[in-house]
């Protein structure tokens, strides 16, 4: 149907993927006898990319996210959705069966798309089936084998590669939180560090072992 009409529809892989401020290992050059060393980062920051790609060159829809969430997910859908409402075309998307797909959140995003947006599901266990996922390494590979000086531009060169994998049309989303660009795993809740006054576990606490002279 697809290709019968190109004009009315359009058929995209779609996947996710996580980025790590560590560069990406892959194939390097070093003298023989002589150990590689890459530099890391002193803490590891992670952000996932949620995309897909139009078998036919089309281009591609990119969310750059902090979290692989349910919520990531539909914002992914969102972004698709601007893109059918601007170019008209109903989409047929291909999913794999991962637990941000699944969820319920993700099933009342997908069936209240359904009027344009036409999931087909592929079979457990079956990454070769999915053209998005070649697309990751590519983007690991030509993008992340440097160490950021900062979040923001880490941000950016994963950016940069999203739009350097080509197409002719691309839908590229930045959204990156600020509390991850200041340093935060988590969003914060507002609440003190440490542990909240008054806090009881569910199970007591063993008494801390001293150690005793032994007799004599």
């Amino acid at each position: 149907m697809v290709v019968a009409a190109p004009e009315r529809y359009e058929l995209h892989h779609e996947d996710e993927t996580h980025v790590d401020t560590n560069p990406y290992l892959c194939r390097l050059w070093h003298r023989r006898g002589k150990q590689a060393r890459l530099p890391a980062a002193g803490t590891n920051r992670r952000l996932t990319v949620f995309g897909s790609t139009e078998v036919f060159g089309r281009g591609r829809v990119e969310v750059l996210e902090a979290e692989p969430t349910s919520a990531s997910f539909v914002r992914y859908l969102e972004a698709l959705e601007l893109r059918h409402e601007q170019t008209g075309r109903a989409i047929y998307l291909v999913l794999d069966n991962g637990p941000c797909h699944t969820s319920k959140a993700s099933q009342a995003a997908l069936a209240a798309r359904v009027r344009w947006l036409h999931v087909i599901w592929l079979s457990r266990y079956s990454p070769q089936l999915n053209k998005k996922e070649r697309e990751w390494r590519r983007l690991k590979r030509d993008a992340r084998s440097h160490l950021p000086r900062s979040l923001r531009a880490f941000a950016d060169v994963v950016l940069e590669g999203l739009r350097q994998l080509g197409g002719e049309r691309l839908d590229i989303v930045d959204h990156v939180p600020d509390w991850f660009l200041a340093g935060h795993k988590r969003a914060p809740t507002g609440r003190p560090p440490g542990r909240p006054t008054g806090a009881k576990d569910r199970q007591p606490r063993m008494a801390r072992r001293r150690n005793l002279p032994a007799h004599t």
